[in-house]
Parts: C-alpha cells; sequence; structure tokens
C-alpha cells in the first residue's frame, strides 16, 4: 500500500565501479548491469516500490559515471552524488532530511526477503539482514593440544565446511545514528556498523535465497532465480 512508511526513506547504494562486473558490464557502471528484462537498478527499484517509503535515493560516486545512472532513473528516485569517492558509507551524509529511518540496500543485493516485514521489525540504532552461508576450507584442519612432548595433533578434518554468518548488505538505521556517524569523511560500512554496535545492532536472520550479485557468475545466478520468481 502506497505510504505506508511515511517515516521510511530508501537508498540504494550503486557508487562503486564494478570491477570484478567488467567483463559483464560492456562499460556501464555497476548499477546498469543487465538483469532479466532491465538492470540490476530497475530490479532494486521495483522490490522496493511495495514499502510506500515517504523518500527514495540513489547514492552515486560521480567517479563512477553517476550521471549515466541519473539518465536511466528517468525520474524514479532522487540522484545523490559523491563529489569523490568516500568509502561504501561515506556518502550517507548526503541524505534528506525528513525520514526517522533509512533503508540501505547495495545495488547487487538479490534475494526474496520481505522487505515489508524486514522494516516493520527493525529496532534501535541499526538493524542488519544477516544469511547463513557454508564455506570450505580448503586445507586440512587440525587440533593441537599440548602434550608430554610439547604441542601434538591431536585430531584432524579434511577440507571441513563449516557454518558463518555474512552480512547481506541491508540495513535499516535511524536517521539519528546516521546523522552522527557519517560526517562527510570517507567511512565503509563496517566501520558505521561496527561503530553503532555498543548501541545495540539488531541482527535479522534471513534463511531464504541471498545472492551478491557482484561478478558475473553471480550476475548469472542472481538472473536465474529472478527469472524463476517470475
Amino acid at each position: 500500500m502506497p505510504g505506508q512508511n511515511t517515516d521510511l526513506g530508501v537508498v540504494i547504494i550503486a557508487g562503486g565501479a564494478g570491477l570484478r562486473l567488467r567483463s559483464a558490464l560492456d562499460g556501464l557502471p555497476k548499477a546498469l548491469a543487465p538483469l532479466g528484462e532491465g538492470t540490476l537498478l530497475d530490479h532494486q527499484l521495483q522490490q522496493l516500490a511495495p514499502l510506500g517509503a515517504a523518500q527514495t535515493c540513489v547514492l552515486a560516486c560521480a567517479r563512477h559515471q553517476a550521471a549515466a545512472i541519473g539518465e536511466a532513473l528517468q525520474g524514479r528516485a532522487a540522484l545523490l552524488t559523491e563529489a569523490e569517492p568516500l568509502g561504501t558509507a561515506g556518502g550517507l551524509h548526503l541524505l534528506p532530511e525528513g525520514p526517522s529511518r533509512w533503508l540501505t540496500i547495495n545495488v547487487d543485493h538479490v534475494s526474496d526477503v520481505n522487505l515489508v516485514d524486514f522494516v516493520a521489525q527493525a529496532q534501535g540504532p541499526c538493524t542488519a539482514l544477516v544469511h547463513q552461508k557454508r564455506v570450505t576450507i580448503d586445507e586440512g584442519v587440525v587440533i593441537v593440544r599440548d602434550g608430554p612432548l610439547g604441542p601434538q595433533l591431536a585430531g584432524w578434518q579434511e577440507r571441513p565446511s563449516v557454518a558463518v554468518e555474512v552480512t547481506a548488505g541491508l540495513y535499516v538505521f535511524s536517521a539519528a545514528a546516521l546523522r552522527r556517524a557519517c560526517t562527510g569523511q570517507r567511512i565503509d560500512m563496517p566501520a558505521l556498523v561496527s561503530a553503532l554496535m555498543p548501541a545495540g545492532v539488531r541482527a535479522h536472520r534471513h534463511s531464504g535465497v541471498f545472492i551478491d550479485a557482484g561478478t558475473p557468475e553471480r550476475l548469472a545466478a542472481a538472473a536465474a532465480f529472478v527469472a524463476r520468481a517470475r
């Protein structure tokens, strides 16, 4: 329902050069990488529409073809442009006044997360979407314990798979927290979120699909997922 989140702003972080995606971009910025019948940027705008946010912005960098992104927007969102790269979160100081909360999403985030539920459950200065991922350690992992002759092997696992929780590049911040932390200086998202941890950063676990479409292989996987979801 449009207008259901009158206190919410959303911002698509699209400032990266997309170096890992270069072979799939044909000279375009990462935000304009092809996905389905449109682009990554088109996909994000479509996914965010059900939120009915008060303001929608796209954060880009002048060095990384912000003008091309602005042209592609065709008035669907406001373009915020960094004159110089300020890291993955520094440009958030450009966010306009008004909303008391901001949802930030990376332009290459593709998932089946229910954004309406995520925003509704967000609390505190920051809520971060996290996703469990299994990682294979491509070595023999050993347990070393002290013994009568000194350190000795007490166990061995060949190429074990371990479960870790990873950030999915999707956050809800209070506007007040962003104003305190983002002052126009360079800052990356890990440093921003870490600075808010003493005040409490809530983790929202997502058990569905999450793809960081930042490489040609993962972009292809994202395209296949989007096609299946239609």
